[in-house]
């Protein structure tokens, strides 16, 4: 008998159901203050505790995008708006500007060309790549959806049509919301939006600074944290040189194809340290004893 997971009617892969569960729920979490006001002058408070049980909803964005969590595909559609609405970050975005543009080695429309940023890490290098990025990967993900779909109604290898209507369909969402209660929305939609897409470009930059990004060196493609808590909290997206080498793994796997040559990962590229985006205080501490 094979020890592989039986797929399962609606959830592709059982260790994902819970995963689905989560990006189904989080929506209501996030715009709650929006129909009730019991949160009405501590909204602040209020995103700060929903952030702890629903901030990584990007991250469960990323596993759906490389591994679709259905295999039907109206609950797939589904889970794209859900975690769409929530992170601010499509999942069209996430498959233009990550799955079929970083992993093909293509990122100079979506974060540009920041040798000076990824050389090594430094608090200002990472600063700066973290917000000069944050447009570029915004927006960039829609000229293309438009011009491909729109103008010239590309279907490969995803329909850019759809991909530039569903980004319109967020700005328009959050337009309504705006429209309907604009304190609310500006301050506190928007910021979990810019924090939410700067912590994304944060930990781009952990992820790839001061590696070797070209297909001569596989093995020092990308940095990789062993923290054995981020591993588990982030569906153990800290093993990047296994993702980037097999990008349609499932996320259960990874630590397997890790083991397989982490010998052969350049010593540097190894961090034992969390990745976590809301260490870049402590992280920046490190690197001014360099041991980053």
């Amino acid at each position: 008998m094979s020890d592989r997971p039986r797929p399962g009617r609606w959830i592709a892969h059982p260790a994902d159901r819970i995963n689905a569960l989560r990006a189904l729920i989080a929506p209501a979490l996030l715009f709650a203050p929006f129909v009730s006001d019991f949160a009405a002058g501590y909204h602040w408070l209020y995103a700060i505790v929903i952030f702890m049980l629903i901030g990584k909803t990007n991250y469960l964005l990323h596993l759906h995008i490389h591994h679709p969590f259905s295999r039907n595909k109206a609950l797939n559609l589904a889970f794209d708006l859900s975690m769409g609405s929530v992170s601010g970050m499509t999942a069209s975005n996430w498959r233009i500007q990550h799955l079929y543009g970083h992993h093909r080695g293509i990122d100079g429309p979506y974060r540009g060309a920041r040798a000076w940023q990824m050389e090594k890490y430094s608090g200002l290098r990472a600063l700066s790549f973290s917000i000069v990025t944050l447009w570029d990967t915004f927006h960039a993900p829609i000229a293309e959806s438009f011009a491909k779909g729109i103008l010239a109604n590309v279907t490969a290898p995803i329909n850019y049509r759809w991909a530039f209507c569903e980004q319109m369909l967020l700005i328009g969402f959050v337009a309504a919301l705006a429209a309907w209660q604009p304190w609310l929305t500006l301050t506190y939609l928007l910021p979990w939006y810019v924090v939410t897409h700067f912590i994304t470009r944060y930990v781009d930059y952990l992820n790839h600074y001061g590696c070797e990004e070209s297909p001569e060196n596989h093995y020092a493609v990308a940095n990789n944290s062993l923290s054995r808590w981020f591993n588990f909290s982030t569906h153990n997206f800290g093993y990047h040189t296994a993702h980037h080498m097999r990008p349609g793994a499932h996320w259960t796997t990874l630590p397997e194809i890790h083991a397989t040559f982490a010998d052969k990962i350049p010593a540097q590229n190894l961090k034992a340290f969390s990745w976590s985006g809301i260490l870049l205080p402590w992280h920046m501490l490190r690197a001014r004893s360099g041991r980053m």
